[in-house]
C-alpha cells in the first residue's frame, strides 16, 4: 500500500506506515511484534521502547491503544503537546499526527489495530458513541495503577496469541474477543469521565447502527474528494432525506457535521504539519480553488488558512 505522500507528491512533511509495515521494520531489527496470523492488521507488545520512527511527524493507519509503564514521552499531537508518564493512557486514531520531541526511559505497553480488524469486531453503539466523542476532544488519560496492571495483563495475553505459529479454529476468535475485551475496559473506565450517557430509549435500532457503520467507513474512503450528502446517500442506496435522519438518530450530529469535521480535521492537519502551500492544501482536499477553501475553513473555525497556521 502506497502512503499519503506517495499517492500525491504535494503531500511532504508526514509519513504514514501501515501495520505490515510496521511488522516488517520489527522483524528486521529481530524483535518480532507481530505473528502469522494477524501479522498485516494487528501489533501487540508490551514494554515497548524507542520512538524514534516518529520523530518526524507520522501517522499510524491504525487505532493505536497504549499505556505508558516508565518514564517520560513528549509527544506533540495534532491537537496539543503532551508529556506522557508512567500511568497514562493514550488513544491514536488512524487520523492523527504522532510527532515526539524527546523521550527518556520510555516503555509502553501497545496494541495497534487495523481499520480491516475493527470492522470485524462488534460494539454496541449505545456505549461506544459518547467514548468516541470524548476521544475527540482528548487523547491522553490518567488510569488508576490497577487498571493500568488489567491492561498490561490484556496486551500481554494478545501478544502471545498472535505469536503462535500453528493456529486453530478457535486462535482468530480468541484474539478478537481480546482485542475487544481490551477497548471494552477502556471504555468502562473513560465513561465514568463522561457526564451523560445517551438514554436508553434513545437506542438506535440495528439498522440505524449498521447505516452509521457504513457511512463513517465511507467517509473515512471519501472525504477528501466528496462532500455531498447525496454522494453517500448513492453509495448507500438510499436517499440523502433517510440518511440524514439516521445518522442524526444515532450520533446526534448531522452528516454534514461529520463530513465538515473529516475534512476540518484534515485541513488543520496539513497546516500545521506538512510543507504545502494554501493553495496546495486546497487541491489536495478537491477545493476548485484557494478561495473556496479560506471560505469554508473560515465558516468553520472563524480563522483564515494562513491566521491558523501562522497561530500554531
Amino acid at each position: 500500500m502506497k502512503t499519503d505522500r506517495e499517492q500525491n507528491p504535494f503531500l511532504s512533511g508526514i509519513r504514514s506506515y501501515t501495520i505490515p509495515a510496521l511488522t516488517a521494520r520489527d522483524d528486521d531489527r529481530q524483535d518480532s511484534i507481530s505473528g502469522p496470523i494477524f501479522r498485516n492488521t494487528l501489533i501487540a507488545k508490551t514494554n515497548a521502547a524507542g520512538m524514534e520512527l516518529f520523530r518526524m511527524p507520522s501517522r499510524i493507519e491504525a487505532m493505536v491503544i497504549g499505556v505508558c509503564r516508565q518514564g517520560e514521552c513528549r509527544i506533540d499531537t495534532d491537537r496539543h503537546m503532551h508529556t506522557l508518564g508512567a500511568g497514562q493512557l493514550f488513544i491514536f486514531t488512524p487520523r492523527d499526527i504522532i510527532h515526539v520531541r524527546s523521550e527518556s526511559d520510555f516503555r509502553a505497553d501497545v496494541l495497534a489495530v487495523s481499520n480491516e480488524l475493527m470492522e470485524q469486531i462488534r460494539f454496541n453503539i449505545q456505549y461506544m458513541l459518547p467514548l468516541i466523542n470524548h476521544i475527540g476532544r482528548q487523547q491522553f488519560f490518567d488510569l488508576p495503577g490497577d487498571t493500568a496492571d488489567t491492561l498490561h495483563k490484556l496486551i500481554e495475553s494478545i501478544e502471545a496469541e498472535i505469536q503462535v505459529v500453528s493456529d486453530t479454529p478457535f486462535t482468530a476468535e480468541i484474539v478478537r474477543d481480546l482485542v475487544s475485551a481490551t477497548i471494552y475496559k477502556i471504555a468502562d473506565v473513560l465513561t465514568r469521565r463522561i457526564d451523560q450517557l445517551p438514554e436508553r430509549r434513545n437506542t438506535p435500532n440495528d439498522r440505524a447502527e449498521s447505516y452509521f457503520r457504513q457511512f463513517i467507513r465511507l467517509l473515512g474512503e471519501h472525504y477528501l474528494k466528496e462532500r455531498s450528502v447525496s454522494f453517500y446517500a448513492r453509495q448507500m442506496c438510499i436517499t440523502p432525506k433517510y440518511l440524514t435522519t439516521l445518522i442524526k438518530r444515532v450520533s446526534q450530529r448531522s452528516v454534514s457535521e461529520w463530513i465538515d469535521s473529516f475534512v476540518v480535521q484534515e485541513a488543520k492537519t496539513l497546516l500545521c504539519y506538512s510543507d504545502m502551500s494554501i493553495q496546495e492544501i486546497a487541491y489536495y482536499l478537491s477545493f476548485p480553488n484557494q478561495s473556496f477553501f479560506g471560505s469554508y475553513f473560515r465558516r468553520n473555525t472563524g480563522m483564515s488558512p494562513s491566521q491558523y497556521r501562522s497561530n500554531r
